[in-house]
């Protein structure tokens, strides 16, 4: 009978774990970047740096808390080991690798210890003290939040895996509430009382050089999408003072084809739009285009902090910087070679120029808000749509306050058009209509029978059945923006901040427990709500590479709102627990950095995509020089096609790919005299 019993019960857990991993069977697809040994170093490292807290905490008379600061270091770390990296992440709870039960022992761990810690008596004070106004329907609510965003349900209606959905808001939901607990008993042991200040120059720099080593190791310094691809490719050719490139020869054309470039009327163009790639061009004319955003990365953390200070307060201004220094979604985006970087210090430098303007004479707001038009203007030229959004709302804003008079408004309307029209010329330039993009252009050829465009019809969107789970339903309709939207969020739970048990939970507890807004957070509230607003109407949400990367122009609004959360909480804890919560937040930025973004550099963007700079190295290692290099490879072509000058001048290899006998010997003979490099890659 005993023995009955136990295998009912490992039947009804095998359930469980078949039923919780079931969406990546469906998809057949590989669930992370990383191999076993891999992960296993990171992890060895984490549990490393864990040892190192305990013993900084204990030399110092605060056992307890050092042990509860390891413990979030290796929760946090136990549960992203579990968690798939990849597309959509979820919890893969299996037996498979052994590891898994080792992770699921440390979580069982933290929650006996955590409990330890809150029955006692001390425990029990904190809990009153922390949540004596709280209520309880409120910490309902706040739970079921972080329960039903603590993964996307993307995959789970795709494939129909509903109860699979189910268990993983439960266990995720459950893994969440031992965190916060852990969280909570900090509070009732011994600790730091006094978070030392770090200077906004410091952050600055820090954000900068995170971002740069990641960029250098993680991304390798290579496009991992098919639109970094493009930028670099636009860069080059701005670089070399053109629009376009030189059409290749007809029998090359099929080896160097990929998304987003294109052969058309005489022209071999990228054709995004283009603001991002002059910039870009900087980093190609010194040969080193990946430092481009790590730069920018600093300079945003630097304006943020200036513009929250000024609009807000300066505690504000730190709780903000430290945030978004830490934040495993900026330091990502500033690693890469993608436009977001951009978009948002100009729209940083933009506000930090208006809200400076209120300083001084009339004739310097003028000054400065023609200065921030050119800014707005060229995040227009960078992102379109982000730009109109922000701009519009930066204008209203402006003629509400008015500090520098109508000439004000006319120096920043001024500004704008000059730089925003550059827009107009580029279209006149490369399609000949100042209406007509390129890439509009472009994908009118490549989807004839659909669109790229906003608003609901089976039209809407990429052909059917061509972008699988990114788009599941043919077309799009309120249903599938419903779920882009419920997607969307949480990934930026996730990523915004790295705190495992839920990024946005500042944000929840700030509106729950009805922080008052200042004019300032609700003008940031109106960007974020808009934004996100006009893009329920699009047909895609990119979540997949980087987060919700559409609502990146809006971060800092979210971290304003975070920052408020954190407010909130300190508005409402009694005296004695104020200078520690400040103390557990840096805890939870640092574990963020230590862990969060490190697990997402070795699991997922290292190789993402199948891109890698493998290929670049077998080029530097050996000597090419003029040869045509026919190029097969597991991974993505354009972890080749990147290295092309777009030009492909005499004296630099041309990278190629592999195509049949035929073809091949077609574009052998239409560039005669080159060695042929046959080059095998695999993944």
């Amino acid at each position: 009978m005993i023995a009955q019993t136990n295998r009912w019960q490992w039947r009804c857990l095998a359930l469980v774990l078949c039923t919780c991993a079931g969406p990546a069977w469906a998809a057949d697809a590989p669930v992370t970047n990383a191999t076993l040994a891999e992960l296993r170093v990171w992890f060895t490292v984490m549990a490393a740096v864990a040892v190192v807290l305990i013993g900084v905490f204990w030399s110092r008379g605060l056992s307890w808390f050092g042990a509860l600061a390891a413990l979030v270091l290796l929760g946090s770390s136990a549960r992203l080991w579990l968690t798939q990296p990849l597309w959509f992440p979820r919890l893969e709870i299996s037996a498979d690798p052994p590891e898994n039960l080792i992770m699921l022992m440390i979580l069982a761990a933290q929650a006996v210890l955590t409990g330890v810690v809150l029955v006692r008596p001390a425990g029990r004070e904190a809990v009153r003290g922390l949540f004596a106004r709280a209520g309880t329907v409120r910490l309902f609510l706040l739970m079921v939040l972080v329960a039903v965003f603590c993964l996307s349900a993307t995959p789970y209606v795709a494939y129909g895996y509903f109860m699979a959905f189910g268990l993983q808001i439960g266990v995720g939901g459950a893994l969440s509430l031992v965190q916060m607990a852990t969280l909570v008993a900090m509070f009732a042991v011994a600790g730091p009382d006094r978070m030392p200040r770090i200077p906004v120059s410091a952050l600055a720099v820090f954000a900068a050089v995170a971002s740069a080593v990641l960029a250098w190791t993680a991304f390798d310094r290579a496009p991992h999408v098919e639109d970094e691809l493009a930028y670099l490719f636009q860069a080059r050719t701005f670089a070399a003072g053109t629009l376009w490139a030189p059409v290749p020869p007809e029998a090359a054309q099929p080896a160097l084809e990929y998304y987003l470039l294109e052969v058309h009327e005489g022209k071999w163009i990228s054709v995004p739009a283009q603001g991002w790639a002059v910039v870009l061009s900087l980093g190609v004319l010194i040969g080193e285009p990946w430092v481009i955003n790590p730069i920018l990365t600093g300079i945003s953390v630097w304006l943020a902090h200036d513009i929250v200070r000024h609009a807000v307060s300066r505690e504000r201004a730190d709780m903000v910087a430290l945030l978004m220094a830490t934040s495993p979604w900026v330091l990502a985006v500033g690693a890469t070679l993608m436009n977001h970087a951009l978009m948002l210090v100009t729209v940083l430098l933009a506000w930090w120029c208006l809200l400076r303007a209120g300083e001084g004479s009339a004739r310097r707001a003028v000054l400065l808000a023609f200065a921030a038009g050119l800014a707005l203007g060229w995040g227009f030229f960078t992102r379109p749509l982000d730009g109109l959004i922000v701009g519009g709302l930066t204008g209203l804003w402006l003629l509400r306050r008015l500090p520098g008079g109508v000439g004000q408004v006319l120096a920043c309307g001024v500004g704008g058009i000059l730089s925003g029209s550059a827009v107009f010329l580029f279209n006149y330039g490369i399609t000949g209509d100042p209406l007509l993009t390129a890439q509009a252009d472009y994908l009118s050829r490549l989807w004839p029978d659909t669109q790229n465009a906003f608003g609901f019809g089976e039209n809407v969107g990429p052909p059917a059945q061509s972008w699988g789970a990114l788009d599941i339903w043919v077309g799009h309709s309120p249903a599938e923006a419903v779920l882009n939207l419920i997607n969307a969020i949480a990934s930026l739970n996730l990523e915004l901040l790295g705190w495992t048990f839920g990024s946005l939970v500042p944000i929840w507890i700030g509106f729950i427990w009805g922080k008052k807004l200042t004019g300032f957070d609700r003008a940031m509230l109106v960007i974020f709500a808009v934004l996100v607003a006009v893009l329920f109407f699009y047909w895609f949400t990119g979540t997949f590479y980087l987060g919700p990367r559409y609502w990146h122009t809006a971060l800092l609004p979210a971290l304003v709102l975070s920052a408020a959360g954190i407010e909130a909480i300190h508005d409402r804890l009694s005296g004695q627990y104020r200078g520690r919560l400040n103390c557990v937040v840096l805890l939870l930025c640092a574990v963020s950095v230590v862990s969060f973004t490190s697990w997402r550099g070795v699991s997922k963007y290292d190789g993402y995509g199948g891109y890698t700079g493998d290929i670049r190295r077998q080029v530097e290692a050996a000597d090419l020089g003029n040869a045509l290099v026919f190029v097969s490879t597991e991974g993505d072509i354009g972890s080749a096609l990147y290295l092309n000058d777009p030009f492909l001048p005499e004296g630099k290899p041309i990278f190629l790919r592999d195509m049949s006998p035929q073809q091949n010997a077609a574009i052998i003979a239409a560039f005669p005299g080159r060695e042929v490099v046959y080059l095998r890659d695999s993944e």
